[in-house]
């Protein structure tokens, strides 16, 4: 592995970059970056593209987020820079030196402001004065965005000068983006409030398990989730990222993925996230049941509807059911409605078969779909958390009504989707697809058993490769979410040994390997960008899948089984029925 764990649960780092380079996102409500740092013959340099979500660009579209790039370093030295180490923990932090000066760059994002920071720490070990050279102001585009002009700069509150043999310097670059008529955005200690909002996050539902590559890949999934807020004029969101996808949410990434983890973690911003992230829907819930879009954009002012219906509706019925029975909260009257229109929804689209149609499935047809197993599987998931929130709510009738819906789509599953393909039994992803798919596995994850065995067989057998697994038999297509939703529905079935071993297999490729240190979304499409939402998927590996906690009509309760290498599982700070516990799972 190229790195190593310099402090657990908390740091990672690594010396051996000659010839190598790597990429990694850290956002903040307001900004976004991505730094490319490597090494080339023992000299580091580095690339930095930025996002800025609530400065739009024409055509202001999904990916209409005003995205400057900089390649050039803010300050020159007389000397080659030469690379000594790189660490990372939450702070992006490069150690090398130039001549005798020691310099550590240090990258990371403003919390609430539309900047982004490059701190640059010099000492002067040698006898004689340095001159490195920097400017306190630079402009490098006045861009006409949507509503106005906008100023790309640099600026630096420390002008240049000698640096004095045996003293130091530290100096903070901006990379901040404003309007015209505005001033140079500024803020008071933004490294020290970088520090604790990652103190906050990494903190969050605190669970040890003992393994240390484990733990670390977990508290640096929850920096992800939890750092990828964005301030819009509708209030706090959750969006990918990526360099692509800001200021903006989908029924997978938001409804399905990532809003379902926040609510474990009792985080005041997560929490206003996941309000919005169903909220932003309400006014799409039509009379005639026309297919919600998949995705709203523009800081909730557009949508935008990729592949036509990807079993959206499924998504966001499972979604906000499994946040209500986690927060032990009853609907409102807005939620209510929303999730009754999902469950009027999946019974118009119920096929002669019995299963559920959509044009396609999360993947938007970039591998064949169709009337695929994906959709009816997040609905009979989504039909079994709502019974058990009607239950609670005491509603006997709509109880009956939606455990008849998910009892009768289940065994439609088996009947339409149920088969043997490549010596297995399992299931054939849609009709005529006989090849092993990833998605196999969500029946098993929301609880049709009958194929488990051969199910999770055939995607370990076919699909795992190099710490995560292929989307479809015969292809190098990977998706990380499918392989994050697998490792569950091992934990779920009772393979644990398994589990537990492709667990340990994926954190370490993700943390310690060649592009860390977060989930990816996909190879090779999007150069496996840090998407934060699969991160979020992660952290629900823990949740949902090692302590394995589910919702009765009472509360919740843990199935957890320990793998046999573990004795003892400690969580702390974990919201449950609305308010924190601390847990221990010993032998």
């Amino acid at each position: 592995m190229r790195w190593k764990i310099a402090e657990n649960k908390k740091r990672i780092a690594s010396e051996d970059f000659e010839g190598h380079s790597d990429h990694i996102e850290m956002s903040g409500e307001n900004v976004s970056g991505v730094i490319t740092y490597g090494v080339k013959d023992g000299e580091p340099y580095y690339k930095r593209r930025f996002a800025f979500p609530n400065f739009r660009i024409q055509p202001n579209n999904t990916h209409g987020t005003y995205q400057p790039e900089c390649s050039q370093s803010p300050i020159v030295f007389d000397a080659k820079e030469q690379f000594e180490r790189v660490e990372f923990d939450g702070v992006l932090s490069v150690y090398s030196h130039a001549g005798d000066l020691r310099i550590v760059r240090r990258f990371y994002p403003s919390v609430t402001m539309p900047v982004f920071y490059e701190q640059i720490e010099i000492f002067n070990g040698g006898t004689e004065s340095a001159t490195p050279k920097w400017e306190t102001h630079k402009r490098s585009e006045n861009k006409l965005a949507c509503e106005g002009y906008i100023y790309f700069e640099c600026t630096c509150g420390t002008p240049c000068r000698k640096i004095s043999a045996g003293n130091n310097v530290i100096l903070l670059f901006c990379y901040s983006a404003r309007f015209a008529n505005e001033k140079i955005p500024y803020e008071e200690n933004p490294f020290e409030r970088r520090r604790v909002r990652v103190q906050e996050l990494m903190t969050q539902c605190d669970i040890t398990t003992g393994d240390g590559v484990v733990d670390t890949m977990f508290a640096f999934a929850k920096l992800r989730a939890g750092e990828s807020l964005f301030r819009t004029e509708k209030g706090i969101i959750h969006s990918p990222g990526g360099m692509a996808y800001y200021a903006a949410i989908w029924c997978n990434d938001q409804c399905e993925y990532v809003a379902p983890w926040f609510a474990f973690t009792g985080d005041r911003a997560q929490a206003e996230a996941i309000e919005n992230i169903f909220k932003w829907y309400y006014p799409y819930f039509n009379d005639d049941c026309l297919p919600i879009p998949s995705s709203i954009i523009c800081g909730g002012k557009d949508n935008f509807g990729c592949a036509g219906d990807r079993g959206d509706a499924e998504m966001y019925l499972y979604g906000l059911s499994r946040v209500l029975l986690t927060q032990e909260k009853l609907p409102n009257e807005e939620q209510k409605h929303a999730l009754d229109w999902c469950v009027e929804y999946i019974r118009r689209n119920l096929t002669a078969d019995g299963v559920v149609y959509s044009d396609s499935d999360e993947l938007e047809n970039r591998l064949s779909s169709g009337i695929n197993l994906n959709t009816s599987s997040l609905a009979y998931g989504g039909l079994a958390n709502y019974a058990v929130l009607s239950e609670r709510m005491g509603e006997r009738d709509r109880v009956e009504k939606i455990t008849r819906m998910k009892t009768a789509l289940g065994e439609a599953v088996e009947r339409y989707f149920g088969g043997d393909v490549s010596g297995y039994r399992t299931y054939r992803y849609h009709k005529g697809c006989d090849v092993i798919r990833a998605w196999n596995c969500l029946p098993v994850y929301m609880g049709i058993t009958n194929r488990a065995k051969d199910t999770l067989k055939s995607i370990d057998e076919k699909l795992w490769t190099n710490g995560s697994c292929r989307s479809t038999e015969g292809e190098s297509i990977l998706w990380d979410r499918s392989a994050l939703y697998y490792i569950m529905a091992l934990f779920r079935a009772g393979e644990t040994e398994t589990a537990w071993k492709k667990l340990k297999e994926y954190s370490a490729t993700r943390l310690l390997g060649e592009h860390v240190p977060y989930a990816t979304e996909a190879y090779p499409e999007g150069g496996m960008r840090h998407l934060s939402a699969e991160s979020g998927l992660l952290c629900r590996v823990f949740t949902d899948g090692l302590l394995n906690i589910a919702f009765d009509e009472k509360g919740y309760k843990l199935n957890c089984v320990l793998p046999r290498e573990i004795d003892e599982i400690h969580v702390k700070n974990i919201y449950l029925n609305g308010k924190s516990e601390n847990i221990d799972v010993k032998r």
